[in-house]
């Protein structure tokens, strides 16, 4: 999954998501759990709009897999110094250990399979310093069905029509997108992509983190940021 078409639109899709409170969420996580903490690397960074909101708290990198998605925060952090990786949050290697890990916006829950997810932990467990934390979300079939009542997710704009189909297939969501984007000229570009996701449980999860000796400090479950979602605060011994 590239998220090619994605990422054309993911600025305006998300135009009303309150990125300040997951920015305040992070941070307040930050001084409880490692405030002397200072690189931070986003794993799934997208756009790059929760690093344009920490940049001047951290030396700050970003991860995706998107090429598209990277080629838009290239612009948003031009002359910023701010290192931009193309890679895969199962296995990376930026050539650099950091203090602070952040995945949000479920970025974990589209992982596809337990090995997937070890795979993840392992990585993760070799980028981190010693005393180094991880910060991630996850949503659950709860989420899931309150945003895909009868299976369709539907998000009417005046410049763009965002319709998600929910499919399940044995373990995985599959979320069959179709957006149709106004144009300058005034017409309508229909565009279409294909998404998985996994609900792990909260088992597979604390399965997973004590496999690759890391520590699971705490779950928040939240109700604040974005439907109700499990935040996880990971630290490497």
């Amino acid at each position: 999954m590239d998220y090619k078409n994605f990422a054309k639109i993911y600025d305006r899709f998300m135009s009303h998501c309150n990125y300040d409170e997951w920015t305040d969420y992070v941070k307040s996580k930050i001084i409880e759990y490692n405030p002397h903490g200072k690189n931070l690397l986003e794993v799934g960074c997208g756009t790059g709009e929760i690093i344009l909101r920490l940049k001047n708290l951290f030396k700050c990198s970003g991860l995706d897999l998107s090429e598209d998605m990277l080629k838009i925060a290239h612009k948003k952090l031009k002359n910023m110094n701010i290192p931009l990786f193309l890679g895969d949050m199962r296995e990376f290697d930026t050539g650099e250990k950091y203090d602070i890990v952040v995945a949000l916006f479920d970025t974990v829950n589209h992982l596809t399979s337990l090995e997937d997810l070890e795979d993840f932990f392992d990585s993760i467990s070799k980028n981190l310093n010693p005393n180094g934390i991880l910060i991630f979300d996850v949503v659950d079939r709860k989420f899931m069905d309150e945003m895909f009542p009868n299976s369709i997710y539907y998000d009417n704009r005046e410049d763009m029509t965002i319709i998600w189909e929910l499919f399940r297939e044995d373990d995985l969501d599959i979320i069959e997108a179709t957006y149709f984007i106004k144009s300058k000229t005034g017409y309508f570009e229909k565009l279409e992509e294909v998404y998985e996701k996994r609900l792990f449980s909260e088992y597979e999860i604390r399965t997973k983190i004590e496999k690759n000796k890391l520590n699971l400090l705490c779950i928040d479950k939240s109700v604040k940021i974005a439907g109700e979602r499990d935040f996880y605060i990971v630290k490497k011994m």
